[in-house]
């Protein structure tokens, strides 16, 4: 129960984190404010980090389902 617990807590920070790093880099080019443009310019970490974050809850769940089989 421990890690799925730290698993999900870590997912949630990572995908709060990177919502906040893309809400930032829109902000910060209001004129090229799509995703494609952030991606070429390599300001996309808060994407990977908001994908992480979710991939991170899921193993969680994933956890607690076979520590509970």
């Amino acid at each position: 129960m421990l890690p799925s617990i730290v698993l999900w807590a870590f997912g949630l920070v990572l995908t709060l984190w990177g919502l906040y790093s893309m809400n930032r880099a829109f902000k910060k080019n209001k004129t090229k404010n799509n995703l494609i443009q952030l991606l070429l310019t390599g300001e996309a970490s808060g994407i990977g980090q908001f994908i992480s974050g979710i991939v991170t809850i899921a193993v969680g769940f994933v956890v607690l389902y076979f520590q509970n089989k």
